[in-house]
């Protein structure tokens, strides 16, 4: 079973600080606009990583990340995770439930900025690995390098 690779936007790809090497995009849809910073490395190093994973988006873009980041970043139209509720709960990430819900037994990989120990201690199974990316500076080749070592610990079994 092929394990699912959840990602959220804001914060991981989308940073509050973003480096020299992210692309600033104005993002228009309707009345409604959005000022992103993406990095065209992650595009390439995720679309890498569907060799092994599944893609999915875990962030509260929703269905918007498929119709207006995903172009950005060279990637296909990825499966969504949909919020229906936002009561927060006993954890530190608001999203825990549904993506427990969501992918069920099924192995993955999540990277929020979002989540804390509470959310890795909620997920404490064998094949799930929840990773906190910094949302100043979003995705780094260390976070990719935590995936990658994931990847050969639970794929080479």
């Amino acid at each position: 079973m092929r394990p699912f690779l959840l990602l959220d936007v804001d914060g991981p790809l989308n940073p509050r600080e973003p480096s020299a090497e992210f692309v600033r995009h104005e993002i228009v849809e309707g009345d409604r606009s959005w000022t992103v910073h993406l990095n065209p490395s992650h595009g390439a190093e995720l679309r890498d990583l569907v060799t092994t994973f599944d893609l999915v988006w875990a962030s509260s873009w929703e269905q918007g990340a498929n119709r207006l980041l995903a172009p950005l970043l060279g990637l296909p139209q990825l499966p969504t995770i949909e919020w229906p509720d936002r009561t927060p709960i006993p954890t530190s990430s608001w999203k825990t439930p549904y993506v427990a819900a969501w992918v069920g037994e099924r192995p993955f990989v999540w990277l929020d900025d979002g989540v804390d120990e509470r959310d890795i201690a909620y997920f404490a199974r064998p094949c799930q690995l929840v990773h906190r990316v910094d949302s100043q500076t979003g995705l780094t080749p260390g976070d990719f390098a935590v995936v990658r070592a994931w990847q050969r610990e639970n794929l080479l079994r």
